[in-house]
């Protein structure tokens, strides 16, 4: 008869159990004040985390340096341009400074200067309080199916580690087996060696008896 699976069975069990405590967990983010404030805290550090992981993984540095040396490039004056700054230095030779200025103020204005910064050091628009309690509950309630299911995994482990090996113990049984037949094999060796022995010393007895009328041997027929 094939035993039941209990540890298997039990397991499954618990391992459907943890998911209503994983709920309840979720419960209690929403419901409990400090628990709450916790979970909202908390969740806004794992919103900030996961943006700056995704921009970090969907960003195009060669794109970056190909945008920041465009931005850094000297523009180049048409001939318009040309002809409207001649204008200008002909009628005032005064303003000129001031129309220099305003011309590279405006030019800045038209190109603005590409600046690098630093994914890890962005702040990203927060979520709102529900969402952010929600995004903590739910990882703490994934944590905790995880680390039941860890738990049991290890355990199971654990007792398959504690169990007798059943290959060893065959190799075992057939290794004491050959043992055991290769001392009775000797065993028959030495009796068998101790009765050709045993024969051969009767044989020799019996050759040396002879009649002591005729002084014959009394088997002739063992005579070799």
């Amino acid at each position: 008869m094939v035993p039941l699976p209990l540890f298997k069975l039990a397991s499954l069990f618990v391992r459907h159990i943890s998911k209503y405590g994983a709920n309840q967990i979720k419960a209690q983010a929403h419901d409990h004040p400090r628990f709450r404030a916790f979970a909202a805290k908390y969740g806004q550090h794992m919103h900030q985390l996961n943006m700056r992981m995704s921009v970090a993984l969907l960003r195009d540095p060669e794109a970056e340096r190909r945008a920041k040396e465009r931005a850094e490039a000297p523009t180049v004056k048409t001939e318009e341009q040309h002809k409207r700054d001649e204008a200008a230095k002909s009628k005032s030779s005064p303003g000129t400074s001031s129309s220099s200025s305003s011309s590279s103020s405006s030019q800045s204005a038209k190109y603005p200067r590409f600046t690098f910064q630093n994914v890890w050091k962005r702040k990203f628009r927060p979520l709102p309080e529900g969402k952010a309690v929600d995004l903590f509950a739910d990882a703490i309630g994934d944590a905790f199916i995880l680390g039941v299911a860890g738990g049991l995994i290890i355990y199971e482990s654990w007792k398959a580690l504690q169990k007798p090996d059943v290959n060893k113990q065959r190799i075992d049984d057939l290794s004491e087996r050959v043992e055991a037949l290769r001392r009775r094999e000797e065993e028959l060796a030495d009796a068998e060696e101790k009765q050709r022995q045993r024969f051969e010393s009767l044989e020799e007895a019996l050759r040396a008896l002879k009649d002591p009328k005729t002084k014959e041997p009394l088997l002739p027929t063992l005579q070799p």
